[in-house]
């Protein structure tokens, strides 16, 4: 389980007084009077009598902290110790060096990744250490990303959007109406789906949460204006309850039930399309699957791709609509 960051708050005060020598010895009640102080709250004993344990058993920082029952308080063993200077191990290094393996691997040496392989290749560096020239360029995982594809020249500015809740103003081409158009978003996160990217965020112009594609937006600009908050219950709902990234307007969320033939029942049952999904399997080999979204145009072309091998069951609107093509 990682460290959370609250924990490593509290984790950063207890080294601190550890650390100094004018106030040696801290007690429980001191470092909880010292977070009190610095962090505006005060954690319980037993939270930093926790802290202190887990400290010490951690395999990322094994801290040498002894209670000493003369001066009635904590000390490291090792005056020269610190959770901010801890080193990094052979084995931490050699993970550090996969993960940049796999982040070029998963997208080529497009901008989605290049943000974080540069912070990687600086920790590498400040370590001395480097891939093997003859494994850089060496693939071991392929995925669908194209090289060249659209939209990725603004990930960086959109990231930070997201990131610090500051409107953007782009234009935005339709595919559909042909033409474009300008538009202010409050910009909540990025989302990928089918090996493209999506910004989700409040639309001034549409008055209400939308989704743009990254191919479609240009000259995006950061703008100082407030920030308008949407409903967190809302965005979750909009992000999570559907397949895809656009809903179908004026569908709420809803059951939808579909059968599907032996010939792809497994495959449904291997890699669900959504976390509602629940299926139940006839003697046959075919099965009967729910899944609770808001329909959606992707869930749709989903549906009809797949022929005389699945068939919607209900809602019925939903039903006419996968037949249509068949």
């Amino acid at each position: 389980m990682g460290i959370t960051k609250s924990a490593y708050s509290r984790y950063r005060i207890i080294d601190k007084m550890l650390k100094n020598t004018f106030k040696p010895y801290p007690t429980l009640e001191d470092i909880q009077e010292e977070c009190l102080e610095k962090l505006t709250f005060s954690p319980s004993l037993d939270t930093l009598e926790k802290d202190i344990r887990n400290m010490k058993q951690s395999h990322v920082f094994e801290a040498p902290i002894v209670y000493c029952r003369k001066n009635k308080g904590y000390y490291y063993t090792n005056p020269n110790f610190s959770i901010n200077s801890i080193p990094l191990t052979d084995d931490d290094i050699l993970t550090i060096k996969e993960a940049l393996d796999l982040i070029k691997n998963l997208g080529g040496g497009n901008r989605v990744n290049e943000r974080f392989s540069n912070a990687i290749q600086k920790i590498l560096a400040t370590y001395k250490e480097e891939f093997p020239e003859g494994d850089i360029d060496r693939k071991v995982i392929q995925t669908d990303y194209v090289e060249g594809a659209k939209g990725y020249e603004n990930f960086n500015v959109l990231f930070e959007s997201c990131k610090n809740q500051t409107p953007i103003s782009f234009v935005h081409y339709s595919y559909t109406k042909r033409n474009f158009n300008a538009v202010i978003v409050h910009p909540i996160r990025l989302k990928e789906f089918d090996n493209k990217w999506y910004l989700i965020g409040y639309s001034e112009n549409h008055k209400g949460l939308r989704t743009f594609g990254l191919d479609r937006i240009y000259e995006p600009i950061l703008l100082k204006r407030k920030f308008i908050n949407w409903k967190e219950k809302e965005i979750e709902s909009y992000c999570n309850d559907i397949y895809g990234v656009y809903p179908i307007e004026n569908q709420k969320k809803q059951e939808i039930t579909f059968l599907t033939s032996p010939t792809i029942t497994n495959y449904f049952e291997a890699y669900p399309i959504h976390p509602s999904q629940k299926g139940k399997k006839n003697e046959s080999g075919s099965s009967y699957f729910t899944i609770n979204v808001v329909p959606s145009m992707e869930l749709i072309k989903l549906f009809r791709s797949y022929g005389k091998h699945l068939e919607v069951i209900n809602p019925s609107w939903l039903r006419q609509q996968t037949q249509s093509l068949k």
